[in-house]
């Protein structure tokens, strides 16, 4: 992609830049599975100039602050900030905050809350600005991929708590055990599969330990694929009716392992940014 990407750039003028969903491929950060594989290069110049021409170039023209333009790899590009912001232009709301929480993810964030404020504030006035905030409002730091993102999304959806997402807790005295989603009260938790755990035995041997440690604890645990919206709905409903039926509020959430050093309380308020 870098490769395409600075030939592209090669033909569009010089003040031209990366952006959009090439951006967002770029930076690594998490996109739907039809935009990984892009068929264009997305390029945009500052207005009022023309938007790049030819041959597999998607061009855009916009005015932009020159903070929100890096060198990433000797590459004009939009910062991972910057690509969440232009992700409203062609993403769906659901897979918008997926790109936000891949861009703070907490073991390996690309930008800072206060670089992303600023991007969001940058596109105030703009189309699809309040979608933009909607989606801001909804990112988290602790969602490790775009199927994690959904499912958390569609839990709420359903009237379920937020759940301690990928938090590391301490079962039993034994090694501590990050849950994709836990919900410590019903004593449950969802475990997101996606392709490695399928293929990878490393990853599949890690998984069925901590599934039977699960089991050894008195915990629920459901497994499910979330490839759109749609299907993880459907796979969640019955788990959210399990989880209304198994609710404890007194009962409490083991203690967070002593190493981890994210947000120190859990709740529905929004982690950055408010509507």
């Amino acid at each position: 992609m870098p490769d395409r990407a600075r030939a592209a750039l090669g033909t569009a003028d010089e003040l031209a830049w990366v952006s959009h969903a090439t951006a967002a491929t770029v930076h690594e950060l998490a996109l739907p599975p039809r935009l990984r594989k892009l068929d264009r290069i997305d390029l945009t110049v500052p207005s009022p100039m023309h938007a790049p021409r030819g041959s597999g170039i998607r061009g855009r023209q916009r005015t932009l602050e020159l903070t929100a333009i890096e060198l990433f790899d000797g590459l004009r590009v939009a910062s991972p900030a910057q690509a969440f912001v232009d992700g409203c232009d062609y993403l769906a709301f659901e897979d918008l905050v997926a790109l936000g929480d891949s861009v703070v993810w907490e073991r390996a964030p690309r930008a800072t809350r206060a670089a992303l404020v600023e991007a969001i504030e940058g596109h105030r006035g703009r189309r699809a600005h309040r979608r933009l905030v909607a989606a801001a409002s909804a990112v988290r730091p602790r969602s490790a991929s775009r199927p994690e993102t959904i499912t958390r999304l569609q839990l709420e959806a359903l009237g379920a708590p937020e759940p301690w997402c990928n938090v590391p807790v301490v079962l039993d005295a034994e090694e501590a055990v990050a849950p994709d989603a836990a919900f410590w009260q019903a004593r449950l938790i969802i475990e997101v599969e996606g392709d490695q755990h399928r293929v990878d035995r490393a990853q599949w041997l890690t998984d069925l330990e901590r599934y039977n440690r699960a089991q050894r604890s008195d915990i629920e645990v459901h497994r499910v694929v979330a490839t759109t919206p749609a299907e993880a709905r459907r796979q969640l409903a019955p788990i959210v009716d399990r989880l209304r039926s198994r609710w404890d509020a007194s009962r409490k959430p083991p203690p967070i392992a002593p190493f981890f050093q994210g947000p120190s309380a859990f709740g529905s308020e929004p982690w950055l940014f408010s509507a």
